[in-house]
C-alpha cells in the first residue's frame, strides 16, 4: 500500500513537471513566433510588442481591447497597449473594428488567415470568424467595382458583419458551451 502511494505521488510529480515543461515550450514558441513576426516586418523587438503579440496569438480570435488588457494583467500600460496596437496596424498585421456595443475589437492578420467576416452575438458578445463562399465574394467584388465607378471612390477594404443571437447549440460561443454543459449537468442530476 505504501509503495503504491509513493508510486502515485512520483507519477503525479512527473506528470506535473511534464506539463510545466510543455507549457514552457509553448511560451518559448510564442515568444519566438512574436519575434519572427516583428523581424519579418522590420519592426524593432520590444517587450511590450512581444507581450501583446503573445496574447493575441493565444486568443487566436477577435478580442476586445478590454479583454486584451485583462489578459496582459497590467504587464503593459494601457497607453503602451494602444501604441503597440497602432504599430501593428501600420505594418498591416492587425485588423481593428467595432462591435455592435461599440467596443473596439482587434485580431491578428497573418499569412495563414484568409479573408473572412464576422458574426456578432448580441447576447453574449461573442465574435465568430466566418468565411463566405468564393461565389459570394466574387459577386460582392463586382458590386464594389460598381460602387467605385458610380461614386468615383476608391474602396480599399470591405466587411460583412452579421448580427444575431447564439443558440444553445452554438459550438463557437464560450458562454453557450458553459450553458449547455451546465444544462447537461442539470438534466443528468434529475
Amino acid at each position: 500500500m505504501r509503495l503504491s502511494l509513493i508510486y502515485l505521488i512520483v507519477k503525479f510529480i512527473c506528470d506535473f513537471i511534464s506539463s510545466v515543461l510543455e507549457l514552457i515550450s509553448i511560451i518559448k514558441n510564442m515568444i519566438e513566433d512574436s519575434k519572427e513576426i516583428l523581424s519579418k516586418h522590420s519592426v524593432s523587438i520590444t517587450n511590450p510588442r512581444i507581450l501583446v503579440l503573445e496574447a493575441l496569438l493565444e486568443f487566436g480570435n477577435p478580442v476586445t481591447i478590454d479583454e486584451l488588457q485583462s489578459k496582459l494583467q497590467g504587464a503593459v500600460a494601457k497607453s503602451t497597449l494602444y501604441r503597440v496596437l497602432n504599430d501593428l496596424k501600420k505594418i498591416k498585421i492587425l485588423n481593428e473594428f467595432t462591435s455592435p456595443d461599440n467596443a473596439t475589437v482587434v485580431e491578428l492578420i497573418l499569412e495563414d488567415h484568409s479573408h473572412h467576416h464576422h458574426l456578432f452575438c448580441s447576447d453574449c458578445g461573442e465574435v465568430i470568424d466566418v468565411e463566405l463562399s468564393e461565389e459570394f465574394e466574387l459577386m460582392l467584388d463586382k458590386e464594389i467595382e460598381k460602387v467605385q465607378k458610380n461614386f468615383n471612390f476608391k474602396i480599399t477594404d470591405h466587411r460583412v458583419e452579421m448580427f444575431g443571437l447564439c443558440t444553445e447549440e452554438c459550438s463557437n460561443c464560450k458562454y453557450c458551451l458553459l450553458y449547455t454543459s451546465d444544462a447537461a449537468d442539470e438534466r443528468s442530476s434529475v
